[in-house]
């Protein structure tokens, strides 16, 4: 037994999922910089933290070393007691952070410098000991190691100090060099991730217009390098699913317009001919069944009846077949715009007289030249101005102008009859369609084919109770220039 299961189709990665990706990245990346800087910060409050702290030293040794002074000069027992207690409190400075100390590399210099302050402190204690008395010996010993100290640690504070704003600046540059980084990568990485979600969009959109313009065709998968979505590849599979439905759609519609068509056409047709051919077969009946009976006068009617039944037959058939041959043998010439229209109305011209229509013909000033066949086109100018004419049965004005607009040579045919209503205009130019008794319905038709032939078209400006107004617009002739 086959499977008749459709097989789920299979989509590369999700958007969303790409989102969730370049959001954690982003997540991570804030992260790591808030803890770099972190630790820029701290490590440079530790220097800073560190630097106070020999500030601290500094300041206990000068105050040592100011009452170690004031006693030698004035020989008074409580500045040498105030020096002792601010030696103590330096041996209380003096017990630094182990982990700095190793990272400044500075734990035999700090040894050192302990070992020269119990010296020193072990001296002053000798010389309290001695009742007030100044042993010089004692009073020397004291200056030469009070010295040797501030010296030594001078020398420590001036290393450490160099060593601390270099620090200082590594952890200050750190957080700059990672912002500007950051400031190059993040956009970058940004537009990356913006392009990956637009140009499929674009790429939608390029091919949405395309069906805008009636190309019906599949749109192909968005691909570019190795970058697929699932949700695009859905969308797109939607459209195609959707455009093979209207291309079997529109394919069933223009069958079904075809068949409406030549139905359309056949019974216009049969109409259209089955009229002339009843009245001539009526008309022989007559002529057989009464033949003795008929005068000449009534045979020679009733023949001339049968002729002009036949004629419109004939006309009819004639119609037809203009609207349906081929055209594109028939010669093209260059034609004088003013003398097609001259021409053309100078046949018509007894006729719009002898029903007492006023004629008024503006021809351009200049010459306008079309390229055409002039045959045809005064067929379409004649059918234009015999309908304007039957449409004026108790007279009128007939107007005809000849102008040029932009690229376009235009004639004008006007006229003040009842008009066209309007929701029948768009219906004039279609095969069989007349509102004339006795009419074929062919004549606007072969008209707007003709016009259509030599790339122009009709527009026609119509009010009921107004007159109607027809433009035949036809592209000006441009002489081929020589390269």
């Amino acid at each position: 037994m086959q499977n008749t299961k459709r097989r789920k189709r299979r989509y590369p990665t999700e958007i969303k999922n790409i989102i969730y990706v370049a959001v954690s990245i982003y997540t991570l990346i804030l992260l790591a910089i808030t803890l770099i800087n972190y630790i820029c910060i701290h490590k440079i409050d530790q220097k800073v933290y560190f630097w106070i702290q020999f500030e601290n030293i500094d300041r206990e040794i000068l105050e040592v070393r100011r009452y170690e002074k004031t006693y030698l000069l004035y020989h008074n027992k409580e500045d040498l007691i105030y020096a002792l207690n601010y030696v103590e409190k330096l041996e209380t400075e003096l017990q630094i952070d182990e982990r700095l100390i190793s990272k400044l590399n500075i734990r035999k210099e700090f040894s050192n410098l302990y070992n020269l302050i119990i010296e020193y402190k072990t001296t002053l204690e000798k010389m309290l000991e001695s009742n007030g008395k100044i042993d010089p010996k004692l009073a020397k010993e004291i200056r030469d190691k009070g010295h040797k100290i501030t010296i030594f640690f001078g020398k420590i504070r001036e290393n450490i100090t160099k060593k601390i704003n270099k620090d200082i600046k590594i952890y200050s540059i750190i957080p700059l060099i990672i912002f500007m980084g950051v400031l190059l990568i993040v956009p970058a990485t940004a537009y990356i991730f913006a392009r990956w979600i637009i140009d499929p969009i674009e790429h939608l959109a390029y091919y949405a217009h395309e069906i805008s313009e009636g190309h019906l065709n599949h749109i192909p998968r968005y691909r570019k390098l190795f970058f697929r979505y699932k949700e695009y590849d859905q969308l797109i599979d939607a459209i195609n699913e959707m455009l093979d439905a209207l291309n079997a759609k529109q394919k069933e519609l223009i069958q079904a317009t075809k068949m409406a068509a030549i139905g359309t056409t056949i019974s216009g047709i049969a109409h259209e001919i089955n009229n002339p051919l009843n009245n001539i077969f009526l008309t022989i009946e007559v002529i057989m069944e009464s033949f003795d009976e008929l005068s000449k006068e009534e045979l020679l009617e009733m023949l001339y009846d049968i002729y002009h039944e036949g004629e419109r037959a004939r006309e009819i058939v004639a119609h037809l077949l203009e609207f349906a041959r081929d055209k594109k043998d028939i010669p093209f010439e260059k034609l004088s715009l003013n003398k097609l229209a001259k021409d053309s109305y100078k046949i018509v011209a007894n006729q719009a007289r002898t029903k007492g229509i006023e004629t008024k013909v503006e021809l351009s000033k200049d010459d306008i030249t079309i390229k055409g066949n002039f045959n045809q086109l005064q067929q379409v100018l004649i059918n234009i101005l015999v309908n304007a004419i039957q449409a004026m049965e108790k007279g009128g004005k007939l107007g005809i102008r000849t102008y040029q607009e932009g690229d376009w040579a235009v004639v004008e045919i006007s006229d003040t009859g009842p008009g066209i209503p309007q929701e029948i205009q768009n219906k004039i130019f279609e095969p069989f369609f007349t509102t004339k008794e006795g009419g074929t319905g062919l004549g606007l038709s072969v008209s707007y084919s003709i016009i259509k032939k030599h790339q122009g078209d009709i527009e026609v400006e119509s009010k009921p109770g107004k007159g109607s107004i027809f433009r035949i617009k036809l592209p000006l002739h441009k002489p081929r220039r020589n390269a």
